[in-house]
């Protein structure tokens, strides 16, 4: 990623884990993080990839252990930071 694309992801980043703060925590459990491991634009249409870690803190919440809140906290997001984009998907993995 260039560094147009490092400084977005690092924004796209703090609006997950300061703005959606206490929604992530609680579906997830408190201390979790998301982070934006990649972004990957289609050359054909206008869609894009994103590719999150859901980084789990010292609480975690076993009951709701999905990528769905994530999913969608990013797709919501998506129109702020790259409004011509018309298709997201996300690929969301778990870490500790």
């Amino acid at each position: 990623m260039g560094v147009r694309h490092d400084k977005i992801r690092s924004m796209m980043e703090n609006y997950l884990n300061i703005i959606k703060k206490e929604e992530v925590e609680l579906w997830y459990g408190k201390g979790t993080k998301l982070k934006i491991h990649n972004i990957n634009f289609s050359v054909t249409e206008e869609s894009v990839m994103v590719e999150s870690i859901i980084v789990l803190g010292e609480i975690i919440n076993e009951e709701v252990l999905d990528r769905k809140l994530a999913e969608l906290l990013i797709i919501d997001m998506m129109p702020y930071f790259f409004p011509e984009v018309e298709t997201v998907r996300v690929m969301a993995r778990w870490d500790v």
